[in-house]
């Protein structure tokens, strides 16, 4: 490739961009904008339907993309290759508050749904305590397996015992609680303080 090449093709840009002036339309047949047509977005912004009303010959997407252009719009945010390793790391444990300070350029619902985009997911919460021992334990270790109420429902055969929040009732069940922790390999035992 030598030089003549370049400058032909630099020759050629230019008078495409003074014809282009000329006429008020691009190679395609698409009309320029005009510094009126930019001068109302920049009045009636954010109201797109008035934009629409008022430019009825320009399409929705090229009234956005012109706003974009212009500056009224934020512009959007890439996830470059070093911030998606950083997202990958810290949403599974963060809080709310930590990944909002180590993407200060970016607002919490983007970087949610930045995370669903890539796949990342949260760390599941443990479950809650209940204030029966045996039943805590039981649900600690179902945590420790990732198993979920579900399906201790069905290894344990309890219909929907756990599933239905029938352990909040006022007497817990510890025949279904006993068959849960049977189903997961363990047995109960009865401790007496002498």
């Amino acid at each position: 490739m030598n030089l003549a090449y370049l400058a032909r093709g630099a020759a050629s840009a230019e008078r495409a961009r003074a014809r282009m002036l000329r006429s008020g339309y691009t190679v395609w047949g698409q009309k320029l904008w005009s510094e009126e047509e930019d001068l109302i977005c920049r009045l009636f912004h954010p109201d797109y339907f008035a934009l629409r009303q008022i430019l009825c010959n320009r399409t929705d997407r090229a009234i956005q993309a012109r706003c974009r252009k212009l500056g009224l719009v934020r512009p959007r945010q890439s996830w470059e290759w070093l911030a998606r390793q950083k997202l990958r790391k810290l949403y599974p444990e963060a809080t709310y508050d930590e990944l909002c300070a180590a993407f200060p350029d970016r607002d919490l619902q983007n970087i949610q749904a930045a995370a669903r985009y890539y796949g990342f997911k949260r760390k599941k919460k443990p479950y809650k305590i209940t204030g029966v021992v045996s039943l805590d334990q039981f649900r600690s270790r179902c945590y420790d397996v990732q198993w979920t109420m579900r399906d201790a429902d069905e290894e344990a055969g309890t219909k929907r015992y756990f599933q239905t929040r029938g352990y909040r009732s006022k007497y817990p069940n510890f025949k279904a609680i006993s068959r849960g922790v049977k189903a997961l390999g363990g047995h109960m035992e009865v401790q007496w303080d002498v």
